[in-house]
C-alpha cells in the first residue's frame, strides 16, 4: 500500500511538471495571437485552443485510457495518429506506441511504459464492449461505472508510467515485484477471456 501510494504521488507530480510547461506555452501563444482558433458555432465565443497541448482536468478525470491519452500531449498524439496509426496495417495501437517509445529514447523504461500502456488500452477496449452495456440502465449505475473506470484508468496509467521515472530494467522489475505483476496478469486474463469484436461483413 505504501509503495502504491508513493508511486501514485511520484507519477502525479511528474505529470504536473508537464501541465505547468504546456499551460505556460499555451498562454504565451494566446497572448501572441497564435492560439486563436475561430469562433464557436453555437455560442459565438472566441476559441483559443489552436495550440493547446493538454487538458489537465480531462486527463485526470478521464473515464477510459483512450480519453486520458487523447487529452495528454494533444499535438504529438495527433501527429502519431496521422503518421503511424492511420497507416499501420498491423495492430495500429501497438505500432503507434512502439514509435512513441522509440521517439522518446532507448531506455528500457520507455518501452516498458508504452508497451504496457498499449496492452492496457487494447484490453480496456475489449472489456468496455462487454461490460459497459450492463451499466446503461440508469443514471446512478452509469455514474458508478464512470467513477470506477476513472479510478482504474488512473491506477493503470500510474502503474505503467512509473517506468518513465525509473528508466532502467532492473529498477522497474524490482518495482513491479511489489505488485506481483497483478495488473499485467489481470489484464492478460481479461484480454483472453473477453470476446473479440465482431467484424462487419461487407455486402456487395
Amino acid at each position: 500500500a505504501v509503495v502504491s501510494t508513493q508511486s501514485t504521488g511520484v507519477c502525479t507530480v511528474y505529470r504536473f511538471n508537464y501541465y505547468f510547461a504546456w499551460i505556460l506555452a499555451d498562454s504565451v501563444s494566446n497572448v501572441s495571437g497564435f492560439g486563436f482558433n475561430g469562433y464557436d458555432s453555437e455560442s459565438g465565443k472566441a476559441l483559443w485552443n489552436k495550440i493547446t497541448n493538454v487538458y489537465p482536468t480531462k486527463t485526470e478525470c478521464s473515464s477510459s485510457l483512450r480519453l486520458l491519452v487523447a487529452n495528454w500531449n494533444v499535438g504529438t498524439a495527433l501527429w502519431l495518429r496521422r503518421v503511424c496509426y492511420e497507416r499501420s496495417t498491423w495492430s495500429p495501437t501497438v505500432m503507434t506506441y512502439l514509435l512513441s517509445a522509440t521517439w522518446h529514447g532507448f531506455y528500457p523504461g520507455y518501452y516498458g511504459c508504452f508497451m504496457s500502456s498499449a496492452f492496457f488500452i487494447l484490453t480496456s477496449r475489449k472489456l468496455r464492449r462487454v461490460v459497459r452495456p450492463l451499466f446503461l440502465g440508469g443514471t446512478f449505475i452509469k455514474m458508478f461505472y464512470d467513477f470506477l473506470t476513472t479510478v482504474c484508468s488512473l491506477i493503470l496509467i500510474n502503474y505503467s508510467s512509473i517506468q518513465l521515472c525509473l528508466l532502467s530494467f532492473d529498477r522497474n522489475l524490482e518495482f513491479y515485484k511489489y505488485f506481483y505483476f497483478l495488473p499485467h496478469i489481470i489484464c492478460g486474463v481479461l484480454y483472453v477471456c473477453c470476446p473479440a469484436p465482431k467484424r462487419e461483413v461487407k455486402r456487395e
